[in-house]
């Protein structure tokens, strides 16, 4: 039985879509980042992401990762290095909250029987996994459906970003249950993967973001010579 949440989704999706269809600068990206099959690197991915920029911090702390620990990638090789390497170290970040978010991640992966990536994915898809992740402190929706994501189960994950162009779009404003319903039913009418969806509007918001930056330091710099002269 449908819901009104997916009522309306369906109902916006159209308009989302063509909304999309309309921008000449909007890329559908092929390619997103994770199915690392490495449950340190992807918990520490899922820990840094939130309000850090992703390329220049959390991508290289990533590969750090993958690159010092390849062979370690459960999540009992990682409690193991955990043992000799302290976690500032492992994530190469000076942050007590968030080494104690992935300490505790790992904790409850290892009450939880999970080890590996493909267990992960098989825990967030078939059990209340997501609802465990979210009891843990400083971690909300996004985070939890960021780690689906990273294991590559089609879901979105709602950020600023995306309620961003929902609004320029004349969507909104809608909350993270419905903002996640329109995604994936325009994602879907599309026929485009709903995790990949996801990416495009994020890097395109971003694109716009670091534009209008551009734009606002070149005008101050016009209106700073202006004032010396």
């Amino acid at each position: 039985m449908s819901t009104p949440t997916s009522e309306r989704a369906t109902q916006f999706a159209g308009a989302l879509a063509a909304y999309v269809r309309d921008l000449a600068d909007f890329q559908i990206y092929a390619t997103i980042d994770g199915d690392y099959d490495h449950i340190g690197a992807t918990v520490a991915d899922a820990i840094l992401q939130a309000n850090r920029r992703y390329v220049s911090f959390v991508a290289p702390r990533v590969r750090r990762i993958l690159d010092r620990f390849p062979s370690q990638r459960t999540t009992t090789d990682t409690l193991k290095i955990l043992r000799t390497v302290p976690t500032f170290d492992f994530l190469r970040l000076n942050d007590p909250a968030r080494a104690m978010r992935f300490e505790a991640v790992l904790a409850l992966f290892m009450h939880e029987g999970v080890d590996t990536e493909a267990e992960l994915r098989d825990w967030l898809r078939h059990s209340d996994g997501a609802t465990k992740l979210r009891t843990i402190q400083g971690i909300g929706p996004k985070t939890a459906d960021y780690f689906k994501i990273l294991v590559g189960i089609p879901e979105s994950a709602i950020d600023r970003h995306l309620l961003g162009f929902l609004l320029m779009a004349g969507i909104g404003p809608v909350g993270y249950e419905e903002a996640q319903a329109i995604i994936n039913a325009t994602a879907d009418l599309m026929g485009v993967g709903r995790a990949h969806f996801d990416h495009s509007i994020w890097q395109y918001m971003s694109r716009r973001a670091h534009a209008a930056r551009g734009t606002n330091s070149s005008a101050a710099a016009v209106v700073a010579a202006c004032k010396a002269n």
